[in-house]
């Protein structure tokens, strides 16, 4: 084992258990070695096996709360952030039990204390976790009690502080205890930490950051700088290049942030923040075809939150540009048609909604490209969680809007009136959505009437113009008949672009009623088409 040698070590142990079953000391390293192979669930499983015929068992219990520690962690990198939960509660409970078997360790409240801030990065809405009730009061039961986010973040200061108080010397525990309170927002009590972490040991690069970090988060960039440099004179890492290049986006540095994120990129060229870096970069000086290039290579190298928003951002926006007839990148257009660019922009928005689900932009955009996919229903769900949190009045008519398409698709045309019939401030897309819910009830009227508003008021072009007419038009031949409708589609006829389908369904009523002029004319205007 000392020699890195860990899968020999393990069938040796392995050997002297199968020789003499009831030894403690073996099955504990061959539960260590799987550990330390990043097999975390067998070595749970190891650890509790112990843990039957001994549940006192020091080492067996720590051992337990470090990979259920490192498993939430593995979890957490996944975004599998449910199971983050369920490791953080396990964890929680064996090394309760590990502190009251010997409460003078302070490893084992630090531990308790990692335990604790592991769910700092989850929404609250999410966090709601089983605690000991001893960790909770003096004097607490057997028995647990729910807790939130912010509970169960004061849950580890305490822990921490307990740690700090048999071991006030330990940077590392100060260090951490920081982060808990930044987390916190107690960002005066986190600088105070991070600089008695300092004192104790100046030459550590990961203090210098986060002590760089929480300045950024008071915006006091010449200090956060300053930090990240010095963190950067200790140790070249992809973590302070690509800080250091937040700080100077944030300053308007432009030039400067892209050669932090390229040296982050060549410190670890697998660390995705320092991609994520250099394509807001792109962004902002308006490099459209680069940046979201860049956000794609993200998407590939791993879950990431803010590649994840950026990245569903722009195959939102291509497909809002394609679909007005805009001019778009070459490139940007081969990613949406030829790279599953909507389904890895699905599987990206998916992600960052789970760990963000307070956005409500992100919501909409999630629920469009379900839409695309042809996952309405899932669309719908996402769209009426936006509709609940959208403030902005435009952005509540866009949610509202697109909850009215869904409704439609769904077959729940009465509900999609409501809906469009609640927007403001009407749009032609809103406007024409709500003529196709009418037209699903056989409100023929209605649906006419909203396409005329349509072409009197809403439509801003030709094309658009010829397309509402030859809708007025197929309405018309329902309620009216022939005559109606070839007049609507004259009219229609006689604006450019012309709406092809407005072309064949001349087309038609002339095979329809044998009319050889009115075929002629309607197949001679499709020659340029």
């Amino acid at each position: 084992m000392v020699r890195g040698s860990y899968s020999a070590a393990r069938k040796a142990f392995e050997k002297v258990v199968s020789l003499e079953p009831d030894t403690v000391y073996s099955k504990l390293m061959i539960a260590g070695i799987k550990h330390k192979l990043g097999h975390y669930q067998d070595a749970i499983v190891d650890y509790q096996g112990l843990l039957t015929n001994n549940p006192d068992y020091l080492p067996a219990l720590r051992g337990e709360g470090e990979s259920q520690l490192a498993l939430g962690q593995t979890f957490l990198d996944q975004f599998v952030d449910k199971n983050v939960l369920d490791c953080v509660q396990a964890a929680l409970h064996v090394l309760t039990r590990a502190a009251l078997v010997r409460p003078g360790l302070a490893g084992t409240w630090r531990l308790l204390g990692e335990a604790g801030s592991m769910c700092s990065v989850l929404p609250g809405e999410m966090v709601e976790v089983m605690v000991p009730s001893k960790l909770v009061r003096v004097g607490g039961g057997d028995e647990g009690e729910k807790m939130d986010k912010q509970g169960l973040l004061e849950v580890a200061v305490r822990c921490y502080t307990k740690a700090l108080v048999l071991d006030g010397d330990n940077a590392g525990v100060w260090h951490d205890l920081a982060l808990v309170q930044a987390a916190l927002q107690q960002m005066d009590k986190a600088v105070q930490a991070l600089r008695k972490a300092i004192s104790l040991s100046p030459r550590q690069a990961s203090t210098w950051v986060s002590l760089g970090l929480v300045y950024a988060k008071q915006e006091d960039w010449a200090l956060a700088q300053h930090c990240l440099v010095r963190a950067l004179q200790l140790e070249n890492s992809a973590l302070c290049w690509t800080n250091l290049g937040v700080v100077y986006l944030n300053l308007g540095e432009q030039t400067l942030a892209n050669k932090a994120f390229k040296e982050a990129q060549n410190a670890e060229p697998s660390y995705t923040r320092g991609w994520t870096g250099q394509a807001l970069v792109a962004e902002v000086a308006g490099f459209k075809s680069e940046s979201m290039d860049l956000f794609r290579h993200c998407t590939f190298l791993g879950p990431e939150p803010e590649s994840a928003r950026g990245y569903g951002d722009w195959v939102c926006s291509t497909m809002a540009a394609l679909e007005k007839g805009d001019k778009v990148e070459t490139h940007n257009k081969y990613i949406l048609e030829k790279m599953f660019g909507i389904v890895v922009g699905v599987d990206s928005l998916s992600s960052y909604c789970e760990r963000n689900p307070g956005d409500d932009v992100a919501l909409c955009q999630l629920g469009v490209l379900y839409e695309k996919m042809g996952l309405v229903r899932s669309g719908y769900k996402v769209m009426e969680m936006s509709n609940k949190l959208v403030k902005n009045t435009v952005e509540k008519d866009k949610v509202l809007t697109n909850l009215g398409r869904l409704l439609t698709k769904l077959g729940r045309c009465e509900e999609a009136i409501e809906h469009y019939q609640a927007i403001s401030s009407t749009t032609f897309y809103s406007q024409v959505g709500l003529a196709m819910a009418h037209y699903s009830l056989g409100n023929y009227q209605q649906a006419y009437e909203a396409y005329e508003s349509c072409l009197h008021w809403l439509a801003d072009n030709d094309g658009l113009k010829s397309h509402i007419l030859v809708a007025m038009g197929s309405l018309a031949y329902k309620v009216e008949g022939m005559q109606a409708a070839k007049t609507l589609l004259f009219q229609s006829c006689q604006l450019a672009p012309t709406s092809v389908r407005g072309l064949f369904a001349l087309c038609v009523i002339g095979v329809q009623h044998s009319d050889m002029n009115l075929i002629e004319a309607a197949l001679s205007e499709m020659v340029p088409h």
